[in-house]
């Protein structure tokens, strides 16, 4: 009897130091606290960014705002070119174009993990009972997040999108 104890204790330590380790290698994540530069959802592709497919952009120094010169309102450049980017660094999520309104690109978070920034971004489509007006626009969330002295262009940038319809109100 004391040895089946004795057997079910290490079985158990065994476990749980597994386990420990397991969580231990694994990847960290780090939130990271940003600010909403601009969001808007009925921007045009001929002046926007006119892709099919969803795109994100990180903007770690000044020169680089060239980058999306065209793709975002004057106002939201405006600000980029204010942007103290030794304190912050900018990232910007491009929906794609949409064949009209109703359409909406929000960033819902922004973690470190490792040598990767994640951004969690949410794709809404319109309800099915939404007016929508007939024109294409290119919904885009454009966001600032404070700087840690390891970001910089080469750190790689992914994002993780969920496609989001929302269930109209039941009557």
């Amino acid at each position: 009897m004391k040895k089946l104890k004795k057997y079910r204790y290490s079985l158990w330590l065994t476990i749980a130091v597994v386990l420990m380790g397991m969580t231990a290698c694994g990847p960290r994540e780090t939130e990271l606290s940003f600010e909403t530069i601009e969001r808007n959802d009925t921007y045009s592709p001929e002046e926007g960014y006119g892709g099919l497919e969803p795109c994100v952009v990180l903007v770690t120094t000044r020169q680089e705002i060239d980058h999306l010169e065209g793709l975002i309102s004057q106002a939201a450049l405006d600000h980029l070119a204010e942007l103290n980017f030794e304190q912050c660094f900018a990232i910007a999520v491009f929906r794609g174009r949409q064949p009209y309104s109703g359409y909406a690109t929000i960033i819902e978070r922004v973690a470190r993990q490792g040598d990767k920034i994640v951004v969690y971004a949410q794709f809404w489509e319109p309800r099915s009972n939404q007016v929508i007006l007939t024109m294409e626009t290119s919904p885009y969330h454009l966001i600032k997040v404070r700087r840690d002295d390891s970001v910089s262009q080469e750190i790689a940038l992914v994002l993780q999108s969920q496609v989001v319809t929302p269930t109209p109100p039941s009557h």
